[in-house]
This record gives C-alpha cells, sequence and structure tokens, in this order.
C-alpha cells in the first residue's frame, strides 16, 4: 500500500495543528487534545508515512525536511477544502473570523465600525484581538487578518492598503502656556511623552526634519500605552506624538492643540494582512472590502 493511501485525515490534522501553533501544548489547545493524544497521533502519523515528520528537542521540535514538505500540502488541502465547504452554501458568508488590529486603533476605529457589517452578514462571527505583536499570531493562524501599521513582506501574506496613518505633536493649552513652543529645538528643553525611555517613538518626527533642527529630547516621560500617553498630555504632564485618528476627538474639545503644526511627521500606512490561501474565502473577502470603505477623514487624512 503506497504512503498516500495510509495518511489519515485525523493525524493530518494534529499534525497541521502542531506545525501551525509550533508546540505540542498549542496544538492540543486549539483541538481541545490531550497533549498526550497529539503526540501519539504525530506518532501514528509518522509510522504511516514510514519516515520522520517531527524532531524533537527537549520541550522543543522542528519539522523535518519530510515535515516541511507534508506540512505545505496540509496547508494547501485543509484550505481547499475550506474553499469547498463555502462554495455548497452560495446563499451566504457563514463562519467565524478571527480579526487582529493594533490596540490603538481597534478600540477607537474598528469597534465603532463593525456593527453594520455583522448586520449585514448575520452568519459571519467575529472574535477580536488587540495586540502590538499581530504578526506571529497570523502566521500561526491564531488570527484570520490582521490590521497592522507595520509592514511585513512574507512571501505567503496579501497585503491591502487601508489608510495613511498621520501624527500630530500636541500638548495641552496650559501645557502650551507654559513652554510656548515656537519650533521644534523648543522640544529640547520640554517633558515629552513616549511609549519608550530611550524616544524611538519619536523618530518618525526628528525624521521629517533636517539633522540642524532636530531636537535633543532629554526630558522624556516613558508611558508605555498610547491611550494613556494621550490622557497624560492632556493632563499637561508633556508633550505627545500621536496618530492624529487617536486624538481628534480632544484637538475638536480643545483638550488638546496641535504644537507645531506646520511640520508633517513620516506617515506610516495602516495594511489588511492575511494569507493568500485564506483571501480568498467569501468571509474574508467581504470583511476586507468593507474595511477598505471606512472613510479616511476618520483617521485625520482628509
Amino acid at each position: 500500500m503506497g504512503m498516500a493511501n495510509q495518511l489519515d485525515l485525523y493525524q493530518l490534522r494534529t499534525f497541521h495543528a502542531l506545525g501551525q501553533t509550533g508546540s505540542f501544548t498549542g496544538a492540543a489547545r486549539r483541538l481541545n487534545l490531550t497533549q498526550s493524544a497529539v503526540s501519539h497521533a504525530i506518532a501514528k502519523l509518522e509510522a504511516n508515512a514510514g519516515t520522520e515528520l517531527v524532531e524533537r528537542r527537549a520541550r522543543e521540535f522542528r519539522l523535518t525536511e519530510h515535515g516541511d514538505r507534508l506540512f505545505l500540502a496540509c496547508e494547501e488541502v485543509f484550505a481547499t477544502l475550506e474553499a469547498a465547504a463555502e462554495d455548497l452554501d452560495e446563499s451566504r458568508a457563514t463562519g467565524r473570523l478571527r480579526l487582529g488590529a493594533t490596540v490603538e486603533f481597534g478600540s477607537s476605529i474598528l469597534m465603532r465600525h463593525i456593527q453594520p457589517f455583522l448586520a449585514a452578514h448575520p452568519g459571519v462571527e467575529i472574535d477580536f484581538t488587540l495586540a502590538h505583536d499581530l504578526l506571529a499570531p497570523l502566521l500561526r493562524d491564531d488570527l484570520d487578518l490582521i490590521i497592522d501599521c507595520q509592514e511585513h513582506f512574507q512571501p505567503e501574506l496579501e497585503r491591502r492598503p487601508l489608510f495613511r496613518e498621520t501624527f500630530v505633536v500636541a500638548g495641552s493649552p496650559g501645557f502650551q502656556a507654559v513652554h510656548g513652543l515656537r519650533s521644534a529645538l523648543d522640544l529640547a528643553g520640554c517633558p515629552v511623552l513616549s511609549l519608550d525611555k530611550a524616544g524611538a517613538w519619536w523618530h518618525r518626527f526628528l525624521l521629517s526634519l533636517p539633522e540642524p533642527e532636530r531636537p535633543g529630547l532629554t526630558r522624556i516621560i516613558e508611558v508605555n500605552h498610547l491611550r494613556a500617553m494621550i490622557n497624560a498630555g492632556v493632563a499637561s504632564l508633556g508633550a505627545l506624538l500621536a496618530p492624529t485618528y487617536s486624538v481628534l476627538q480632544e484637538l475638536e474639545r480643545g483638550d488638546l492643540v496641535a504644537l507645531l503644526p506646520a511640520i508633517r511627521p513620516v506617515e506610516e500606512r495602516f495594511c489588511i494582512y492575511q494569507k493568500k490561501r485564506k483571501a480568498v474565502l467569501r468571509k474574508q473577502r467581504m470583511l476586507t472590502e468593507y474595511l477598505q470603505t471606512i472613510s479616511p477623514a476618520e483617521f485625520g487624512v482628509l
């Protein structure tokens, strides 16, 4: 009997989950199995295949050359089966989607805009993950799509531009009255708020200036959460650099004012990323198309 005739679908799904999650514990959790059941299924698959697929190293493992080839085949096969299952019900999109987004975008924009999509597609359920590290869970299929401002160039990913992320330097009116900022160099003597103590958060602002006009930021207050940093700016703790969309309401109310409006910090691009083999699925196509209809004015891009 040839090897292909001996491969068991349950064992293949277990092996696929192992390759996706990168651990026996992760595969067991995803499949609602015990870790010993995962290990047993992999051992049976290797016995049926007649070759080693997983090279175990203490608590870690890596796929062998044969394991890599089988995993890629599983990726194709299970994606094809998922698309075929969709085609059996042509009337509507159904199923669950796991959508990842950066914390501030997800909190301030995404949650206010997703309800119309869900109302139009009652067969689709969406779970949300808001985090800073989105690539790793996307690659191991813990997420189906992500909305991220970091660029990713993995060949298995499809990239869809969503909007430009513009930035603004802002502070409270009281802060401006005390410090009287007139040029970028004035920031050298002011407290500034940053997501990191080294001030790397301000690199996009500094890069937009000629080198002689770049201030040395010596009074950096670290606030490791963007929303908390915005609230700190409103409370006059320091000048802040923030995505324009995240402070639109504060600017409109006058809680914050643009401190150096003539300077346009380097922009970044928010994009939708998803695996190419999943991008063809109806529910993912519909969600991608919907997300691209959100008005750029929402993000301070006029």
